[in-house]
């Protein structure tokens, strides 16, 4: 079962330009994926309309409204509770959702594999692709739990284990996973992950970074994630560090980031494809959001390419994104005034004539990320 975890605390309006969960949802019924996915709703289902629910649940998904366990939850880890933003709390917490539903709430029910996929996805294949491909497999995917895969349901209960201390002991944990960082870091590739948690620990995704590379959680080896059908991109503004360990020619011919030859293509089906392999989706996380709001501006005015190769030039140091004043002041600019700050206007422009504009995008990063 795949599931995804939400929650609304502004108001539905406010929900729905922050999780993009009908884009998303439209991807499902494109690629005809007859697996649904779940979303559970840790806090505010009651101020979601029926129209609204009713809308997604024709989009694919089931709706849980899990809003009194979790608060049970949240009393559980009262530490964890009073240091954390309500964002990064219930991100820390969710897991804790997850294993209980997983497992039926009853130590006796057996468990099947689940996945959880992060609501700013859109997929260009269907869930029962994505399931059939990592099937069997345990991982987080290269750092980020924008899509993790749970066949073994220790995960969940070594998590739990070290997320309890981390509520004992938040300062005293953090440091210890600290001080372990340069070995982590030694694990990093072989395990598809990256340590840059920070100290304090200060979300779920900086947890897990540590909990992977001290392989104190399951984690498949990086042979066996990027043994699939599928070109996985966590973040793509990231793709150079992963490229080599799944890249796969479709013809003899060179196969390195900086060779002429590699390119992204899309199908008849808007299916995106890179070598041998297909992209499973595109994660709208915020900087890459940001990147694409500021590249969708320039090409709308109409910017030379050699202008905006170098305006939109990046580099990427630990978990800091770093850019130039223009790209920072257009960003700014987009914020206050254009719709291209808002996630969906933004995902929706991207997907336009059959994904062609995002197509273009990943080319051009691609070739970005090439250059020296």
């Amino acid at each position: 079962m795949f599931y995804t975890t939400a929650w609304c605390t502004g108001g539905e309006e406010t929900f729905r330009r922050s999780v993009p969960l009908e884009a998303l949802g439209a991807s499902m019924r494109y690629h005809r994926s007859p697996m649904r996915l779940t979303i559970v709703l840790l806090e505010g289902m009651h101020l979601l309309s029926r129209d609204y629910i009713h809308t997604l649940e024709s989009l694919g998904f089931d709706l849980i409204d899990y809003s009194e366990p979790f608060q049970r939850i949240v009393h559980d880890y009262s530490a964890i509770d009073s240091h954390y933003s309500r964002y990064e709390r219930n991100c820390l917490l969710r897991w804790i959702a997850l294993k209980r539903l997983s497992a039926g709430e009853s130590p006796s029910t057996s468990f099947s594999q689940c996945w959880h996929l992060d609501s700013d996805v859109v997929l260009h294949t269907s869930l029962d692709e994505l399931a059939a491909d990592t099937g069997g497999k345990t991982f987080m995917l290269q750092g980020c739990p924008v899509l993790v895969s749970i066949a073994d349901h220790q995960w969940f209960d070594r998590y739990e284990d070290n997320l309890k201390a981390l509520n004992d002991d938040i300062t005293g944990y953090s440091a210890r996973a600290r001080a372990e960082r340069d070995q982590c870091i030694q694990q990093d590739f072989r395990l598809a992950n990256q340590s840059l948690y920070r100290n304090p620990i200060g979300s779920d995704q900086d947890l897990l970074e540590y909990l992977v590379s001290a392989q104190k959680i399951p984690q498949a080896p990086a042979s066996s994630i990027f043994d699939s059908r599928f070109y996985f991109i966590q973040n793509p503004l990231s793709m150079r560090r992963w490229h080599a360990a799944q890249y796969q020619p479709a013809a003899p011919g060179p196969s390195s980031l900086s060779s002429t030859g590699v390119h992204f293509s899309i199908d008849e089906k808007s299916q995106i494809h890179i070598g041998a392999k297909q992209v499973p989706f595109t994660h709208f996380q915020n900087t890459f959001s940001l990147y694409a709001g500021v590249y969708l501006t320039f090409r709308q005015l109409h910017f030379p390419v050699s202008l905006s190769r170098y305006i939109l030039q990046y580099s990427i140091r630990d978990e800091a994104f770093h850019t130039g004043l223009v790209f920072k002041l257009t960003g700014k600019i987009n914020t206050r005034r254009s719709s291209l700050s808002r996630r969906d206007s933004i995902i929706h422009e991207m997907m336009r004539s059959s994904a062609r504009r995002l197509l273009s995008l990943l080319n051009f990063l691609l070739e970005q990320e090439s250059r020296p």
